[in-house]
């Protein structure tokens, strides 16, 4: 410890001997302190250790910027795979089960989260919905069964809504009818 406090000792001296070394200015001939000049360098200096970090620092900073713009496109992509092509599979697979039931597979929403499908029974066929049923598998997942029983409560006390809003399309904001 006496050793790093004799160092910075040293170090601040050297700080204050500054004010006290004076030159003379090649070019004009005017006396300066050595405290108040302010050293340059016509070319570069060589890269040093900490020069290369910074450089190596900002390579991996864009190649993360990179990955995350490529994540981003493969996010997208896969987002729109799947609904345009295993939605629809996944559909097709399903419509033998809700012609079945007797609703009309186009009447037929998928969400998936908290419930599977949404029926607007009698939307595509008469143009006007008679009932709305929210279907579900059974599950075994009893955080599912949960909120499919907390979904079943909520229609049962009739504790539902319909609300209508409207989004500007100058602001994006929502504004109340």
């Amino acid at each position: 410890m006496v050793g790093v406090m004799e160092g910075a000792s040293a170090f601040i001296g050297l700080f204050k001997a500054q004010r006290n070394i004076f030159g003379i200015c090649p070019s004009c001939g005017e006396i300066f302190r050595l405290s108040d000049i302010k050293i340059s360098y016509r070319r570069r200096f060589p890269a040093d250790w900490h020069d290369k970090l910074l450089a190596e620092e900002e390579r991996i900073s864009d190649k993360e910027d990179e990955l995350e713009e490529r994540l981003a496109e493969i996010r997208e992509k896969a987002t729109e795979h799947a609904r345009k092509v295993l939605l629809p599979r996944l559909l097709r697979k399903v419509d033998p089960l809700f012609t079945k039931l007797g609703y009309f597979p186009q009447d037929v929403k998928a969400i998936f989260d908290p419930i599977d499908f949404v029926v607007f029974d009698g939307m595509n066929r008469t143009e006007k919905v008679k009932r709305i049923v929210f279907m579900d598998h059974e599950t075994e997942d009893m955080g599912q069964r949960a909120i499919q029983k907390s979904i079943e409560r909520t229609i049962d006390k009739e504790k539902y809504g319909w609300e209508t809003i409207r989004i500007s399309s100058k602001t994006g904001e929502m504004e109340a009818p």
